[in-house]
């Protein structure tokens, strides 16, 4: 499953990968081989609730490169909009699979969090059920917030342990914003949250018997046991999802359908490339999508998406759209979604990533903020952005200016001001 090809879920503002155990396992090991920061999520509606309403989560979790359904409530909520989730793929069955990819390629394993004990015995379980596997290191930081966390002894052991799979069992929100914080220095290829899987493999609580894991009561069975620290938890959960959830489903499911068939069409404007979505949204326009997508980002252009034709817009189109909008930000180029219907934007509300996306009444009033962007830009930024476009007709920098640039950079300070006048910006063309 390729990044350009995910195919997710958004329910209630959080892009869930529709993926089968087996192939989130292959996703994973795919992201291993790309030695790169990949951060991966198992959310449930504990996640959704902390989502609603703490922003920065929703964020991280929509840039996450992976972010399976650990819950059935989550398979459920997506059925009831009409789309239908693989499977459940709890973390606490993904870690074994783990475990055995490790004992197979030799991937190194490092555990953070979790107590001492639960660490501990969760190593020992995973070395005598999957002989082989590499528990390359183990860290359970004493319990404290996330400012006072101290990062920099856990950062050293990792980086000693060399891994390459990081198991955070922090809880949420905790886990998933301390692996974003840090994803600019984990040399980690692959980082996931983990919540309390560690102390169900260890041993220290017990897991549901398996029908009730399969009915979606596994929850029973966790208040039963800590009733104190869960009860709450979990009512609040249920009453937020009762809440929050049918307003979703509903605007999901008043939505027109138009009975033409839906297509593509793409023209170029300046600096940005203009789609034109026709019709009902479904995974053929999506493919098609991708393909411009693919285009755009060879040639570092800007997207408009004139979504004025559009009718039946469904969750996992949202989820789609989640990622080509990420995916977009990490190659700094603008996406936005242009000449919205009344019923996409009732839906963007109800599914609660009205602010996750930039709009705009027309496409000329994007085509106007790009222009007004790139007037702002510095003049030199303005050109190197001209000639990375136009890389494929051999258009390159000299090096002259990039020795420029790590000079002036190198001298200023911390509170000086970076002036980017008098650079040599002298291009040579080779054909």
């Amino acid at each position: 499953m390729a990044n350009a090809n995910r195919r997710s879920v958004a329910v209630l503002g959080v892009p869930f990968d529709n993926v089968t155990m087996d192939e989130a396992v292959a996703f994973i090991e795919e992201k291993i081989q790309e030695n790169c920061f990949h951060q991966v999520a198992t959310a449930n509606v504990d996640f959704l609730m902390h989502a609603i309403r703490d922003r920065e989560l929703q964020e991280i979790l929509c840039s996450c490169d992976l972010v399976v359904p650990d819950g059935m409530p989550i398979l459920w909520a997506a059925r009831m909009m009409g789309v239908r989730l693989k499977e459940r793929v709890s973390g606490v069955d993904l870690i074994p699979r783990l475990a055995q990819l490790s004992a197979e390629r030799g991937y190194r394993i490092f555990l953070l969090g979790a107590s001492e004990q639960s660490s501990r015995r969760a190593a020992e379980f995973l070395k005598e059920r999957h002989p082989g596997v590499c528990i390359a290191g183990r860290c359970s930081p004493p319990l404290a917030s996330l400012e006072d966390m101290d990062h920099e002894t856990i950062l050293a052991k990792i980086r000693r342990a060399r891994p390459e799979i990081l198991l955070v069992a922090m809880g949420n929100p905790k886990q998933e914003k301390w692996l974003a914080m840090h994803r600019d220095r984990l040399e980690v290829p692959l980082c996931m949250g983990v919540g309390g899987s560690l102390d169900f493999i260890g041993g220290t609580v017990s897991r549901a018997p398996e029908w009730m894991q399969n009915s979606g009561l596994e929850w029973l069975h966790r208040a039963y046991q800590e009733p104190g620290r869960l009860a709450l938890r979990y009512l609040n959960d249920a009453a937020g999802l009762a809440r929050h959830l049918p307003p979703q489903v509903a605007t999901s499911a008043a939505q027109p359908r138009k009975p033409a068939s839906s297509a593509l069409q793409a023209y170029d404007i300046d600096s940005a490339l203009v789609v034109v979505m026709n019709g009902n949204v479904s995974s053929a326009l999506l493919t098609e999508f991708d393909h411009f997508m693919q285009r755009v980002g060879e040639e570092q252009r800007h997207v408009i998406l004139d979504m004025s034709q559009v009718g039946y817009v469904g969750p996992d189109t949202l989820g789609s759209l989640i990622h080509r909008m990420q995916r977009a930000k990490r190659q700094r180029q603008q996406f936005w979604l242009a000449d919205l219907p009344v019923h996409v934007r009732r839906l963007l509300r109800a599914a609660r990533l009205d602010h996750c996306f930039d709009t705009t009444p027309t496409v000329a009033d994007a085509l106007y903020r790009l222009e007004k962007a790139e007037r702002l830009l510095p003049a030199e930024l303005t050109a190197a952005r001209c000639l990375s476009r136009d890389a494929r007709r051999g258009l390159h920098v000299q090096v002259e200016f990039l020795e420029d640039l790590c000079k002036r950079m190198a001298s200023v300070k911390e509170t000086a001001q970076f002036d980017f006048a008098g650079f040599n910006t002298r291009t040579s063309t080779s054909r």
